[in-house]
Order: structure tokens, then sequence, then C-alpha cells
């Protein structure tokens, strides 16, 4: 639907709005004056009136209708149809891509968690040489069983690191207790 064909409308709308109010004042002028007043003229000025706003009306929307028609575009979605054909061509190379870009990020991801273990061994042994990393990326190029030993002892020492860090830090609370305690009874001492 072009710009013309929507102004077109607005200005439709707009003349059954004025038509509307001024149908609505003529109402309320009828229903304010008295019984005695109203007489058959001005009821089949009122009919007349409101027959008029009726045809107008209709006409109106008739042509709303119309611009409406002539505004719409139809497109056909048969298997013959070559917007079906370059629908589905899109859809197939935009699926295919997506599944690259996921087996892309696939690699990258295992890849980086390969780079983790390898810092957490070399963490866990204290000291590197190049031929350990040499090994290591041995171990890890061939995915050999060797990583998943790898593995199994970094997590091992990993989770042992954790349990003493867990005692240490309650023998440290102990003694900040003991200490308090050993402040508590020197003070009560002086008293």
């Amino acid at each position: 639907m072009t710009t013309t064909d929507n102004d077109n409308i607005l200005m439709m709308f707009e003349e059954i709005n004025q038509k509307l109010d001024r149908t609505n004042q003529q109402i309320e002028k009828i229903g304010q004056k008295q019984p005695e007043e109203t007489d058959n003229e001005q009821i089949l000025e009122l009919k007349t009136v409101m027959e008029d706003f009726h045809e107008s009306q209709s006409e109106k929307l008739d042509e709303i209708g119309n611009a409406v028609r002539k505004g719409k575009r139809k497109i056909e979605f048969s298997p013959n149809s070559v917007n079906t054909i370059i629908v589905l061509f899109s859809l197939m190379v935009f699926v295919l891509g997506f599944l690259w870009w996921n087996a892309r990020l696939h690699e990258q991801l295992a890849q980086y968690v390969d780079n983790d273990l390898k810092y957490r061994y070399v963490l866990m042994q204290g000291e590197t040489t190049p031929k350990i990393l040499n090994q290591l990326e041995d171990i890890f190029e061939n995915k050999s069983d060797s990583a998943k030993i790898i593995r199994k002892q970094v997590e091992s020492y990993e989770k042992s690191l954790l349990e003493e860090l867990k005692l240490l830090n309650k023998a440290k609370l102990k003694e900040q207790k003991a200490e308090q305690l050993k402040q508590e009874a020197e003070s009560y001492r002086r008293k």
C-alpha cells in the first residue's frame, strides 16, 4: 500500500468522524428540546440526516475496502513457484551455515578445555620444562587415554587442595577463637 492510499484512508476516516460528530450534535439538540416542540418535520429531518449519513458511511467504507484490496499483493507458495524455491534454498543455506558455525564453536571449546587442563597439570607439577610441554601436546593431540588419566590426576589433586584449604581455614578460625578467649581471660584476671 502506498503513502497516498494511506492518506486517502485517513481522510475518509476523518470525514466519517466529522459526520458522526454532526449527527451526535443534532441528536443532542433534539433530545434537549421539549416534547411539545418536536413535530413531524424534525423527525423527518433527523431521518433524512441519518439516511444521508448511512449512505455516505457505506460509500466511504466501500472506498476503503477497494483501496485495501488494491494494496494487497498475492504471494504464492506452491511447490513450483520461484518464491518457494528461493525461500527453501535460503533456509537450507542458513541451517547449513549454522551447523558449520556450531561445529567450529565446539572445536574451539574442546581446545579451550584441553588448554585449561594442560595449565592445571603444569600447576600441579609445580614446574615445567619444554619436554613436559611437548609430551602434553602429544597426549592431547592424539586424544589418548593418557589425557583421561591426567584429568583424573588433576581433579584428585585439586580436590585434595580444597580439603587441605578447608582444614587450614578451620585451624585458623580455631586459633583466632583461642586468641580471643585468651584475651578475654586476661581481661577478667586484670579486673
